[in-house]
């Protein structure tokens, strides 16, 4: 979130090229750091450092990407589209990380995690090399752009920036408790919980926005984004209520497929309303977006705490909540979501507003 608040004043002023390399080599060094700080300095210390770095880089990354793939020159249907399927590699990286991850360390043992970081760094690298050389779109900023404050100023935008805000959350407050969750709902191992929760729930994501960003240049985004939150909530409201297990697990996993066009939907709306703007824009959205994704998994941690401490300490819930087969936790990991459950409803009546604006151009 740092990062997305500073890039908004210097993005624009510095060389895109040098930017994307600079994303891909302080990634890298932050996953190198991590594997080797840890074990000279105090541990814990080690690695807020190190998560310190690779963060910086990632979150530059995140603001540079999205203004590169924009300007590239295409018809705009396929633009459109093509963000996409640019942020589905985002959702197949995921899976990927988690499913390599969990299989490695399963074999060499946890006493060798450090060598993690060391194989994954060979992407930022390999990178940051390839952008020093690959050809980039004309990235001229024009002096009558919208200015960051022109954009701060529209209603249209701030609505945008709160809708971003409920993408991040929705999105992440399923992807991160999702493991938690199948180890407690079915008594699972960690491993098996990583690839059932979190992995299902990125490959679902990946799905939705592979198809999308292949075949869905021609669609009404802001149709699309209304059926996706609604199909969210719904996700989301069966793995609370659903007493099996199963299908709350099933739940889980499908709502990557509702949340997988909120986030570069909203960046294609607000670039087609914006379409001056700069990589300024798209700094203030991945600020809204990253909040979210601090905001949704912190919400949903701790309503989850605070319900099953009141479940433990009162007899008369604690009774009922094992009548119908859960325990304290797993009822307190329901009530996480349930509360989560307010992102993608305030999604759903956000594009709705936005469809009534008149704009619309923003809309389509």
């Amino acid at each position: 979130m740092g990062i997305d608040v500073a890039a908004i004043y210097f993005v624009e002023k510095t060389s895109y090229r040098f930017l994307a390399v600079s994303s891909q080599a302080v990634s890298c060094v932050g996953l190198w750091m991590l594997a080797f700080v840890p074990g000279i300095i105090e541990p814990h210390v080690g690695i807020l450092i190190a998560v310190f770095v690779y963060s910086t880089g990632s979150g530059l990354c995140e603001v540079v990407l999205s203004p590169l793939i924009e300007a590239i020159p295409e018809d705009e249907n396929k633009n459109r589209s093509a963000m996409t399927l640019m942020h589905s590699f985002y959702a197949w990286g995921q899976a990927v990380v988690i499913l390599f991850t969990t299989v490695i360390l399963s074999i060499i043992g946890d006493d060798l995690w450090w060598a993690l970081p060391l194989i994954w760094s060979i992407l930022p690298f390999g990178n940051a090399l390839i952008f020093t050389k690959v050809p980039l779109a004309d990235m001229t900023v024009h002096s009558e752009g919208h200015g960051v404050s022109k954009i701060l100023r529209s209603k249209e935008f701030l609505l945008a920036f709160m809708l971003m805000i409920c993408a991040g959350a929705s999105e992440q407050a399923m992807a991160q408790w999702s493991s938690f969750f199948c180890e407690k709902g079915l008594g699972v191992s960690k491993v098996i919980g990583d690839i059932l929760g979190p992995c299902t729930f990125a490959c679902m994501m990946g799905i939705g926005r592979t198809v999308h960003g292949l075949f869905g240049a021609r669609l009404n985004m802001s149709r699309l984004l209304k059926c996706l939150s609604a199909f969210c909530v719904l996700c989301y409201a069966a793995t609370v209520f659903v007493p099996v297990p199963f299908v709350s697990l099933i739940a889980c996993g499908v709502c990557g497929l509702g949340v997988s066009v909120m986030w570069p939907g909203m960046l294609t709306l607000c670039s087609s309303r914006y379409p001056k703007s700069g990589a300024s824009m798209f700094a203030i959205l991945a600020l809204g977006g990253d909040i979210g994704c601090s905001l949704g998994p912190w919400l949903c941690g701790t309503v989850s705490e605070f319900a099953a401490g009141i479940t433990k300490s009162n007899i008369s819930i604690f009774k009922f909540i094992s009548s119908i087969g859960l325990d304290a936790q797993q009822f307190g990991l329901r009530a996480g979501f349930l509360s989560s459950m307010i992102f993608p409803l305030l999604m759903l009546f956000g594009i709705v507003l936005l469809s009534k604006s008149g704009k619309e151009k923003y809309v389509q």
